[in-house]
């Protein structure tokens, strides 16, 4: 598995997948969901981690407002697994 594999694989398993699959998240979420996960398809592995810490920090501003659709609606939000992030991406 690559890098760029690795991390979207978690990110699939915890934040993309969850809302994708869910019956009641909204399709806004949904949309918003599937073009974060473009995004971050569009970049290498270092690339992605660069924008996974911009999500966390609010940055760019469509960042702050998925954050917002996320947390409103109940889902997991790139700052509550930041820790876990961290340790995998430290030990690869």
């Amino acid at each position: 598995m690559t890098r760029e594999e690795e991390i979207m694989a978690f990110l699939h398993m915890s934040i993309f997948d969850p809302i994708l699959n869910s019956a009641e998240a909204s399709e806004k979420l949904k949309s918003a969901t599937r073009g974060a996960s473009l995004r971050f398809k569009q970049r290498n592995a270092q690339k992605m981690i660069e924008y996974f810490w911009a999500e966390v920090v609010g940055t760019p501003e469509r960042s702050t407002k998925y954050g917002r659709l996320m947390k409103g609606e109940g889902f997991t939000q790139f700052e509550q697994i930041a820790d876990e992030f961290r340790v995998r991406m430290k030990n690869n």
